[in-house]
């Protein structure tokens, strides 16, 4: 089964009834699967291309130019390249003691342009223009995201700003994904993944990939069963639900686990020696955040006597921390950077 498009221009420029109709669509996908795929959503094509060129100059760098920028594992949000191993998604769902199983991944990460309590670090002196189409890009997921929520506050059938308000000032974070060749044999080893089940903390995520393939989401009929989310169109964008929606939704819309794995036409290929080397893979993704200050306990509109409240009031920022603390596990003792 394949997971439901939506055209989002007809949410953005159609009349009530198909605004209705567009937003109920996108909310039934997230509740049923927790993704969805979105055309037609304002970021033209172009500005997708070119942000999976930067992704690639960036990590192209030396890896001493890279660590001039180095995000230091810690709870608090990341900013700046975090090398591999520095996190690993494999213990977000289950034990991981020791980080013995690891991701195969570099990333950068980027926050609110005018962020100053946690400040970007940008490569400046060794990319020129990667800061400014950054920050630019940035400005248009943010800005699609608050359309998106909109959207949810229709197909949900909340007050209008029930998530709105929950989302201003921005906190969100934008992330630059390399996903190194790597061969099968290693994956095969169990010890290795391009990245391990596992669900995202925010409200929603965009995501951006490229034609390598290897994306996948849990199958709720059949737990621990994978589908791809093979990218059918160059412009589309996979969406996934996120922890805090969860959370302020009390379960109504579920955060959609999912995994980078085997590719489809190679998972399909038993034959191949273990020595076959899977390309690169780059991928950027838009981690939509609540600002840090806002509580993320279920939201009254979602709770009653037949579903009570099941999440505590803390912070975004806190559960942000709390979160990423088990994602960085035991980064002081995975493999370090090089220069």
């Amino acid at each position: 089964m394949g997971l439901a498009t939506v055209a989002f221009d007809i949410f953005l420029r159609g009349s009530k009834n198909q605004r209705f109709a567009a937003a109920k669509s996108l909310v039934d996908s997230l509740r049923s699967t927790g993704f969805v795929k979105l055309i037609n959503h304002g970021i033209p094509l172009s500005t997708i291309e070119k942000s999976q060129e930067w992704n690639k100059k960036f990590f192209d760098l030396k890896p001493g130019l890279k660590a001039q920028v180095i995000n230091p594992p810690s709870p608090q949000p990341q900013r700046g390249w975090s090398y591999k191993g520095a996190e690993t998604t494999a213990g977000l769902r289950a034990p991981n003691p020791g980080n013995v199983r690891m991701d195969e991944k570099e990333n950068f990460d980027v926050g609110p342009p005018d962020d100053t309590v946690y400040p970007n670090r940008w490569p400046n002196d060794s990319l020129p223009g990667f800061q400014a189409f950054t920050e630019v890009f940035y400005g248009q997921c943010q800005s699609l995201c608050l359309d998106i929520m909109s959207a949810c506050e229709i197909g949900c059938r909340v007050p209008e700003g029930t998530f709105l308000k929950r989302c201003v000032p921005a906190a969100s974070e934008l992330r630059y994904n390399y996903y190194p060749p790597v061969s099968l044999s290693r994956l095969h080893e169990g010890k290795t993944r391009r990245g391990w089940p596992h669900t995202d903390f925010g409200i929603i995520t965009l995501l951006f990939q490229d034609t390598q393939g290897g994306l996948e989401y849990e199958d709720r009929e059949h737990p621990g069963t994978f589908i791809p989310i093979v990218r059918e169109r160059p412009d589309e964008i996979a969406i996934n639900v996120s922890d805090t929606f969860q959370r302020l939704t009390n379960d109504f819309i579920k955060a959609g686990v999912h995994q980078v794995f085997l590719p489809q036409h190679l998972a399909l290929r038993p034959e191949l020696p273990g020595e076959y080397v899977l390309p690169e893979r780059h991928s950027t993704v838009f981690f939509f955040k609540a600002h840090r200050e806002c509580m993320v306990g279920s939201i009254p509109d979602f709770v009653n006597e037949q579903m009570p409240a099941k999440y505590d009031d803390i912070t975004a920022l806190e559960f942000h921390n709390r979160m990423t603390q088990v994602l960085v596990g035991n980064a002081a003792s995975a493999t370090t950077a090089t220069a």
